[in-house]
Formats: C-alpha cells, structure tokens, sequence
C-alpha cells in the first residue's frame, strides 16, 4: 500500500506515517503524566516490589490516564480538532463534512471507547490491533474514526 491519499478530490487524508508519528508524539507527552498517576496511585511501587495492582489503583489510572489525555490535548483539540502531535506533524480530525468536532464528541466517542476496551485483557488487545489495522482501508478511516464519525485529514 502506498502513503498517497486515497481519493483525488475533496480535502486530502493524512498521510498513515505521519497519523503513526502524531500518536507516537503523544505517547511520547503522556509519558511524565503516566508517571504521576503510577506514583500517586502506589501502583508504581507494587510493580516495583513485584506486587499485583489492586481493581482501585487499575481504575484510577484508567481515569488519570483518559482526563489527562483530553486535559493535555483539548486546547489543541477544540482549536483545530489537533492532538499537540497532530498539530506538529500537520494532520487534523475531522468530522466527514471538514468541520472540527466538538471536544465532547472527540474525548468521548474517539477516545473513551477503545480506552475502555484496552482493558479487556486479550480481547481489548484484538479489538486495539483491529482499530489500528483499519487504517489500511482505502478511506483511511479506523474504528475510534468510524465511531466518532470523523477521519483525519492534512492541515
């Protein structure tokens, strides 16, 4: 497959290399913030001393984690429907008419869902590897996109 849009007319689809860097940018943000939630909720010191993570600590760094996430991202998010990697690698979310999507539409059906999903054990990791496999249709559109009713085009 080839990183060239898939259609010729209307706005132009980020390209899936530069989709890959604007979330590996992300990860790369979340990673101080991640490190917070561990610490504040002991969870960092029980993997330490190779000790199970209590359901509570688990479910607070599932909230952390997705607060956080919007938190960081939504000014970014509710100016130019851009992550802060998106934003610098020149790519933005859309909803299928070019428009920005409200925030509430972006945090909770594009990232809530598959959030909750990624912890289904294996099974979340299916439905993870299927969200990120979809973007080798020829609409670019994954499963969070499909959800939401958006895609991500170029800025």
């Amino acid at each position: 497959m080839t990183d060239t849009p898939a259609a010729a007319s209307g706005p132009e689809l980020a390209a899936r290399g530069r989709r890959l860097a604007a979330v590996l940018v992300d990860a790369l943000l979340a990673v101080p913030l991640a490190l917070v939630a561990f610490s504040y909720t002991g969870s960092l010191e029980a993997i330490v001393n190779h000790q199970p993570v209590s359901l509570e600590q688990e479910l607070l760094l599932a909230a952390f984690g997705w607060a956080s996430f919007i938190a960081l991202h939504s000014y970014t998010l509710v100016k130019g429907g851009q992550t802060i990697g998106k934003y610098l690698l020149g790519v933005r979310i859309a909803d299928l008419d070019g428009g920005v999507p409200p925030l509430w539409r972006i945090a909770v059906l594009r990232y809530l869902p598959l959030h909750v999903v990624s912890f289904f054990g294996p099974l979340g990791g299916v439905v993870l590897a299927v969200d990120d496999l979809m973007i080798f249709r020829d609409d670019r559109r994954c499963l969070h996109d499909l959800i939401c009713g958006t895609r991500v085009l170029r800025v």
